[in-house]
């Protein structure tokens, strides 16, 4: 493609270093490292490609993450060996694996909602931004994945 000039070149750079880390967070909750990375990758090279399209956008993070949705579709669909990862060692070193299993068994919009804003410290408002929902529904996935985790969690654990 290229930049018609170096202005819209710099307002490039300043949009991927104020947007890349929250694509990134959102992406990698929903798909897991290796696939929400890839994704990112993918979603900030079309974002590179259709630059002028993107700028009129209301909320480009969200337009991108649903780029880096199509791109995790395929990833998958190619037999990757990785979506979102399920911990298998039962060391306290590796955090809390049955944390990790029960976020691996939420929906894809439970888990992104949960991580952001639990995870990430993102307000509901950040994470629907980012996502390209609603508030409301940033605050449905959320009670429904918290409370579909300290079910299992707290039974697991004869709490």
């Amino acid at each position: 493609m290229g930049f018609d000039d170096y202005a819209s070149y710099r307002d490039f750079e300043a949009f991927v270093a104020a947007a890349e880390q929250r694509l990134r967070r959102a992406l990698v909750a929903s798909y897991g490292p290796a696939i929400g990375r890839d994704a990112t990758v993918d979603a900030l090279s079309w974002a590179w490609e259709h630059w002028d399209r993107l700028q009129g956008m209301d909320y480009p993070v969200g337009y991108l993450y649903r780029v880096g949705q199509t791109a995790s579709a395929r990833y998958l669909s190619i037999g990757s060996s990785e979506a979102y990862p399920v911990a298998t060692s039962q060391s306290p070193s590796d955090g809390e694996p049955e944390l990790v299993r029960a976020l691996g068994r939420l929906s894809v919009q439970q888990r992104s909602a949960v991580v952001l804003v639990h995870g990430c410290a993102m307000s509901q408002r950040e994470a629907a931004d980012v996502l390209g929902i609603s508030v409301s529904t940033v605050r449905e996935h959320l009670e429904r994945g918290m409370g579909r985790l300290r079910g299992e969690l707290e039974v697991r654990h004869g709490h």
